[in-house]
């Protein structure tokens, strides 16, 4: 099962995405604040990380900038919805999830195949 870690000030939109994410058969862990995110995703050698749109962009810089070194392998998806909309551009990959999470989950499951499923 792959382990991802996701991250948002906006803690209803966390618990949601959470709770979508483990019904698609990821295994989901979050930090209780964004900035612990690489330490805890070091620490639990998570599969990617999820960074939403409410955490400030010097808080998502400097989790992706540190995230990079203690766990180069792991894939960054940074998720919005539109009007507040916009890229991240340090992050693989920038996701509009305006109109539900399936953009996400499509991406994951596409890309995390890619390697060596972890046993469960």
């Amino acid at each position: 099962m792959y382990r991802v870690l996701t991250t948002s000030r906006n803690v209803r939109q966390l618990l949601e995405r959470n709770d979508l994410l483990a019904m698609a058969g990821l295994s989901v862990i979050s930090p209780k604040n964004p900035e612990q995110a690489p330490a805890l995703a070091a620490q639990e050698e998570v599969d990617a990380v999820i960074i939403g749109h409410s955490d400030d962009r010097s808080v998502r810089k400097a989790i992706i900038e540190e995230l990079r070194n203690v766990s180069p392998e792991c894939l960054i998806c940074f998720v919005y919805a539109t009007p507040d909309g916009g890229g991240e551009p340090l992050a693989d990959v920038s996701l509009d999830v305006t109109n539900g999470p399936e953009p996400l989950i499509r991406f994951l499951q596409d890309r995390l195949p890619r390697t060596a499923e972890r046993a469960s």
